[in-house]
């Protein structure tokens, strides 16, 4: 046995500090994902306007200063994933991000993958404008020169004579979830273990990995190379850690915060606080002269209606927030039920479906072919609900926020299949299955088992009004993003096989003109039985 979990609760009565303990507090935040107004568990931006509104800026901005000003030596940390997730991002891009962090007291920040989504031309900017140092220890960025000197491995701070060592990481799945150029990412877990010895030898006796590498890579690290290294400050993976009942009703992935002890008794503490601005992080963490620690006390915060929107950053969101409004509130359609996008991991999905099927549209409209069409995307292409009722131009865009172009090209049925057993190698969790790429199709029929060893079970492609099973050597065209067209997240049979390719329409402007094409929505009848799961 080299390391196990534990579950290390303490309290600290009256604030007394014992036996000359020092004692540091934490306030960390995660995937903000451009949470500029009120958002909620189930839509990026909340409209109904009652209690199911939380989070958002304003909110996110009041309770950090709460705690700041009640502590005020507090490390302030963001764990990255600032860009993307809304029509906020859609439209202002890193401009109104970069305004806005920089109003908080960012002691470090970690790089997010979706910070490199619209390539290092997107990103550069934001750094070159951002206060406070942005750490990534297993960054390369030696091709990309324009992003030297705006980051470091990782910076020391100082509160009351200690030092305190923070590493920044970043997940190595940027290369293919994102559009680095040519950014190489390294196995974060030796270069973590090389600049914790580093900090150590130097005489810093806490350290901090600020990591968006997700809960499971931070595990691991905390577990085979947690030997100097006290706290992990996480994002990425959205895991909301919490003691007790999830406030919102979502999925508890563990206690806030996972201890990892070692054998020799030292003690490696995860924290991270889900994602979007619902929750806060919140800890104090105590230890000795050694820099051990030796307790915490930890209250995350759930950042509902009961704590208020600073007035202030609501005035200055004002004009931002009137030019957005009047360009996403038209309705463009409605929907008899709720699409949500929750199950689109583990089942076929009717918002995945909608997509897919205006993506076919797209093509039978702009590239009529002689050849059998099929459409394809995975589940991390749609990234939010639809709700009931009227469907504004809004609602499209957070679904569908990375402004990716719709394109056709042919490609052999072989490569088809291919794709389609990459579509179940990656997961989320295996019992049951619920994994990033899982198919989102329209002109298909794919049964999929999803038990170890995974595997596509039949493939089967619709002409005219039968499915027939899909030959290997056939020509058939496939729409899809280009996104995907470019061998990103893995598809690069795609990118190698793919011949006679079209540029279509936006993905959001395909789907908005579909919707309006065929509305009312009714979302029973999108569920056809085109993904069959076998768990």
């Amino acid at each position: 046995m080299y390391l196990f979990y534990v579950l290390f609760f303490c309290f600290v009565s009256g604030g007394v500090i014992k036996n000359d303990l020092f004692p540091l507090h934490i306030v960390h935040y995660n995937d903000f994902h451009a949470r500029f107004e009120e958002t909620s568990v189930n839509y990026p931006v909340c409209k109904v306007n009652d209690t199911s509104c939380l989070g958002g800026f304003p909110r996110l901005y009041q309770e950090i200063k709460t705690l700041l000003k009640q502590y005020p030596d507090a490390l302030l940390l963001n764990a990255g994933d600032v860009y993307q997730g809304t029509y906020w991002y859609t439209f202002f891009k890193w401009n109104v991000t970069v305004e806005f962090i920089n109003m908080l007291p960012n002691d470090a920040h970690a790089i997010g993958n979706h910070e490199f989504d619209d390539s290092i031309v997107g990103l550069v900017p934001y750094l070159q404008r951002l206060k406070g140092p942005v750490l990534a220890a297993n960054l390369d960025t030696s091709l990309e020169p324009s992003l030297s000197g705006l980051y470091k491995p990782h910076v020391v701070v100082e509160r009351h004579g200690r030092k305190i060592g923070i590493i920044g990481l970043i997940t190595t799945s940027t290369k293919t979830s994102s559009n680095p150029g040519e950014v190489i990412f390294l196995d974060p877990i030796p270069i973590v273990q090389r600049e914790a010895q580093l900090l150590t030898d130097q005489g810093v006796d806490i350290i901090i990995v600020l990591s968006h590498c997700g809960l499971d890579v931070d595990i691991q690290i905390a577990k085979t190379v947690g030997e100097n290294i006290d706290v992990i400050v996480g994002g990425h993976t959205h895991s909301l850690l919490w003691n007790g009942t999830s406030p919102s009703n979502e999925t508890i992935s563990g206690p806030y915060p996972i201890t990892v002890e070692q054998e020799n008794g030292h003690k490696v503490l995860i924290v991270t606080a889900s994602a979007f601005t619902k929750y806060l992080g919140n800890i104090t963490v105590y230890f000795d002269a050694s820099g051990n620690v030796q307790m915490f006390d930890a209250t995350p915060i759930f950042l509902n209606r009961s704590i208020p929107e600073d007035p202030e950053i609501k005035n200055l969101l004002q004009p931002y927030s009137q030019y957005i409004h009047n360009m996403i509130e038209e309705v463009i359609g409605e929907s008899n039920d709720y699409l949500p996008d929750e199950g689109c991991a583990s089942q076929e999905c009717a918002i995945g479906n909608l997509v897919a099927d205006a993506f076919l549209e797209e093509s039978r409209l702009k590239k009529p072919s002689n050849l059998t069409t099929v459409a394809l995307l995975v589940r991390n292409n749609v990234r939010a609900s639809l709700p009931k009722g009227d469907i504004i131009r809004g609602a499209v865009i957070n679904i569908l926020p990375f402004t990716n172009n719709v394109v056709s090209f042919e490609i052999r049925g072989k490569y088809i299949l291919e794709a389609l057993k990459h579509c179940i190698e990656p997961y989320w969790n295996i019992h049951p299955y619920a994994g990033p790429l899982l198919p989102q199709v329209s002109g298909l029929r794919v049964a999929l088992n999803t038990t170890e060893p995974r595997q596509v079970v039949s493939v089967e492609v619709k002409e005219g009004d039968q499915y027939k099973p899909l030959q290997m050597e056939q020509m058939y065209q496939v729409v899809t993003l280009d996104f995907l067209r470019r061998g990103r997240s893995g598809f690069k049979m795609f990118k190698d096989h793919g011949k006679n390719s079209m540029t279509h329409r936006k993905d959001a402007v395909v789907v908005e003109n579909y919707i309006k094409a065929i509305t009312p929505i009714t979302p029973s009848d999108l569920i056809q039985n085109r993904l069959i799961i076998m768990n």
